[in-house]
């Protein structure tokens, strides 16, 4: 009887044990943020199928920042920045007064994506930009230039460097404040 106790007690020990154990639990995903109109100061896009996002207000030194600026001659220009994952991304756009889909092909429509994951200086290889052969398109999906300023939409491009290089931009979202 001493025996069946002893073997009740280890077996009820070695299920508490193993009952106990987690299995490793993966590591979540990075996820591109939900496309708002808040000014959440919130940006993602995919290049090349890699997620790359960015979330804050901030200036140029700023860790993160998700910032635009709206010019006298209607000229809007996006930048925005992850010192952690090494990128920046800038649109500029001659808005045109109205929401929906400007075309990035031109020195005045254009979007720019710079690459400094491998710690290289900006330079024409890790430069990034739309032209009349690779294009793109934003869409303006809300855009409140007065009181509470908000700048909200989508994009997507293709874009070259200088050795001919060429990057895929999808599933651009942005939600900036100002």
């Amino acid at each position: 009887m001493k025996k069946n106790k002893i073997l009740w007690v280890m077996l009820f020990a070695l299920c508490s044990i193993f009952a106990n154990c987690k299995k490793d639990q993966p590591i979540p995903e990075e996820q591109l943020p939900p496309e708002t109109q808040t000014g959440a100061f919130t940006f993602g896009c995919k290049v090349d199928g890699k997620i790359y996002t960015a979330k804050g207000r901030g200036g140029l030194l700023a860790g993160q920042h998700v910032t635009y600026g709206y010019y006298i001659d209607s000229t809007i220009i996006i930048d925005i920045g992850n010192t952690d994952s090494k990128f920046n991304v800038q649109i500029v756009l001659k808005y045109l007064g109205s929401l929906g889909i400007y075309t990035l092909n031109s020195l005045q429509n254009r979007g720019e994506f710079y690459d400094n994951s491998n710690g290289s200086i900006p330079g024409s290889s890790n430069t990034y930009t739309t032209d009349n052969v690779n294009t793109g398109n934003i869409n303006i999906k809300y855009f409140n230039p007065v009181v509470g300023s908000i700048l909200a939409g989508t994009f997507e491009m293709n874009a070259s460097n200088g050795s001919g290089k060429i990057i895929h931009i999808t599933e651009g979202r942005f939600d900036i404040g100002q």
